[in-house]
């Protein structure tokens, strides 16, 4: 179980300056059982957005989490991004582009983020490029 809390506060004009787009800073408090253990946690956003419903933002927040971790699993496992042992800084930024662009085209090729990761997880790269060449 999870209760989620959002509150919002409006942006306060002693901001430093590169601020001034801020408008508001959003307080998510999330108490929840992990392991028979109670947990709560509190996180901080800034958003630009002009608004009073906090609904809004919490839904939003939860949205962007839910993509990015569910991206990011995908990344992580599935292409084991976390265990590319690339050292040149280059090269690494340029795998990681690879990967995202293969793992596109083959998401939208199959139409199923499962069928893609299948295919990823399968083919050594040369193989994965002639895949994609292909499409």
């Amino acid at each position: 179980m999870e209760i989620r809390e959002t509150y919002l506060y409006a942006r306060q004009n002693n901001l430093d300056t590169g601020w001034e787009n801020i408008h508001l800073i959003v307080h998510v408090h999330r108490n929840f059982l992990s392991k028979n253990k109670e947990h709560k946690t509190d996180s901080l956003y800034v958003s630009d957005l002009q608004t009073t419903d906090a609904k809004f933002m919490a839904e939003g927040i939860r949205s962007h989490w839910y993509i990015e971790n569910k991206f990011h699993y995908t990344k992580d496992v599935t292409m084991r991004e976390d265990k590319e042992c690339t050292t040149n800084k280059t090269a690494a930024a340029n795998l990681a582009l690879f990967r995202d662009f293969a793992f596109n085209i083959l998401k939208t090729k199959n139409k199923s983020i499962k069928q893609a990761t299948e295919i990823f997880a399968n083919y050594n790269v040369k193989e994965l490029v002639n895949i994609l060449l292909r499409t």
